[in-house]
């Protein structure tokens, strides 16, 4: 198994199996060496989509297997809630033989929540608006059945897999929008309405509310008035008018605060859970937002001091298109996490750090704020002129060995 040295740090690339065996694995792994990257980070559990692979082998599109994990799960490990297993018994394997090859750490991305094909079997358990509408791709963590599956699956990934890290992707719950299959609407989307229509009012929460000493109910009441009242008044406001808006909710109304903090407190109490289940041996990493920028992640749930007391690491994903762009997240985050915590994944393409000029930027901004791994997404989504420049930066990049 591989192992890093003191001083040499996670350079690592995100793959999803498919990718890895439509390229082979002793060829991916030639591959990333010669990319100057030491890791793969390979999915272990994933949902839909559809993915465009530039320089595949065999195909150029991947309509994956929704919500279904890519090893083979303990059936003995798990209760009520249990994961899939891909129904290609190779696709399965891909830890197995990224590990057995040795010669880059091994991290397993683990998607938790974000899980349409469970959703639709356990309704009872996804996240349901303040209109008493489901979110099918949300299930929802403060679920005692949903928080039992994701820290089995964990526990399960963890006691088979000698993993460097195992990368937690959606431990909370989803935002509003989040590019389900064909999402309609003609209002203009914006942060506040997203953050109001996307806020859990299932049963589970209003008991985690009314714990809290809340007025569950009159919550849920003034967050669809609030919504009925947007859509009557107005179908489009300005971000500056909507950021304004979030943060007047939440200094002026106690309430709102108090609930936002009761979820943030759930995937906290998930992710400990979650440390506690899995081997020592294994550092757990923790995604801490699907949003832009990171500052947005409380209405996930996540408060990012609070993961980094729990977890090992926070892995946040600084996709923005500009090197300013990349370090102003930084800061704002580092003030709430130490830079030996973070590990930062970036996107070196469309639409983010296509020109390698601005990703050798960022990767310096970060370091000069103390920030010292890295992780780059997706192997498979890059053409060969994307990562021959990310491999070009990394060979220049101060710490890197060749």
């Amino acid at each position: 198994m591989h192992t890093q040295t003191r001083g040499d740090s996670l350079r690592s690339i995100y793959t999803y199996p498919w990718d890895l065996f439509d390229t082979g694995v002793s060829n991916f792994v030639d591959e990333a060496l010669a990319l100057n990257l030491n890791g793969v980070t390979l999915a272990t559990s994933y949902h839909a989509g559809k993915f465009l692979r530039p320089q595949a082998r065999q195909g150029a599109v991947v309509f994956p297997e929704d919500g279904v994990v890519y090893f083979e799960p303990d059936a003995g490990g798990y209760e009520e809630v249990r994961p899939l297993a891909h129904s290609n018994p190779v696709l399965r394997k891909g830890l197995d033989a990224v590990l057995a090859d040795g010669r880059l750490s091994v991290h397993g991305w683990t998607v938790l929540l974000h899980n349409s094909r469970l959703g639709a079997m356990f309704p009872q358990y996804t996240c349901q608006n303040a209109f008493d509408e489901s979110y099918v791709y949300s299930l929802c963590p403060m679920q005692p059945a949903v928080m039992a599956y994701a820290v089995n699956l964990c526990r399960d990934l963890g006691a088979q897999y000698p993993l460097a890290s195992l990368v937690l992707e959606t431990p909370g719950w989803l935002p509003f929008a989040h590019g389900y299959h064909h999402e309609f609407a003609q209002v203009k989307s914006n942060v506040w309405l997203d953050g109001l229509l996307g806020t859990c009012f299932c049963p589970a929460c209003l008991h985690a509310f009314r714990l809290g000493g809340l007025d569950a109910g009159a919550i849920k009441t003034w967050t669809a008035a609030r919504i009925r009242q947007y859509f009557a008044a107005c179908d489009e406001t300005g971000a500056d008018q909507a950021a304004a808006w979030i943060s007047a909710d939440l200094l002026q109304d106690e309430a709102w605060r108090a609930v936002q903090q009761i979820r943030q407190q759930r995937v906290t109490e998930l992710v400990q859970a979650i440390r506690q289940a899995v081997p020592a041996r294994t550092q757990l990493t923790v995604i801490p937002t699907v949003q832009r920028p990171t500052a947005m992640c409380w209405q996930e749930g996540s408060d990012l001091a609070a993961l980094a007391q729990v977890a090992d690491r926070l892995e946040i994903p600084f996709y923005e298109p500009s090197a300013a762009r990349v370090v102003a997240d930084a800061m704002h985050c580092l003030t709430r996490v130490a830079p030996e915590k973070v590990r930062a994944i970036l996107r070196p393409g469309t639409p983010d750090l296509g020109d390698g000029r601005e990703l050798g930027e960022a990767l310096q901004g970060l370091a000069q704020q103390g920030v010292t791994e890295f992780a780059f997404y997706n192997y498979g989504l890059l053409g060969t002129r994307r990562l021959q420049a990310l491999g070009q930066q990394l060979a220049h990049f101060h710490g890197v060995r060749s």
